[in-house]
């Protein structure tokens, strides 16, 4: 059974790990739709970028088949990249950048023992 203890001490432990391993994410939030109160037409409002700090991993291989492959008869997701960012950082996007580079998320699970501590952040390269 984890305890209380235990949870803090891996939550101390992961800080420690991730300490000088973190590189600076640009979150891409979509635009808000509004309507405009003079008009009454539909706008699009650009939100804000967030800047995070996320741990990266980048993958040595593309695939082109959009994010998966089958590897003896088993699926495999693949991405170009992999940004584990603290859930408490997290704001749901569609793009990100990394790196000046931007990518579109392709899958964002939430990972955590006992707790979801952090969001990994799969991406696929754009521009």
């Amino acid at each position: 059974m984890i305890t209380d203890a235990d949870k803090a001490f891996m939550s101390q432990a992961r800080a420690d790990m991730l300490g000088g391993r973190t590189f600076t994410i640009i979150l891409l939030p979509d635009e808000v739709e509004a309507t405009d109160p003079d008009t009454g037409e539909e706008v699009k409002i650009p939100s804000a970028p967030v800047e995070v700090q996320a741990h990266v991993t980048e993958s040595p291989t593309y695939s082109s088949s959009g994010g998966w492959d089958i590897s003896d008869g088993l699926l495999i997701y693949t991405a170009d990249i992999k940004a584990d960012i603290n859930i408490e950082d997290w704001v749901d996007v569609t793009y990100f950048e990394y790196n000046s580079d931007k990518y579109r998320v392709i899958r964002k699970p939430q990972k955590g023992i006992s707790k979801r501590n952090r969001v990994e952040v799969f991406g696929e390269l754009i521009t």
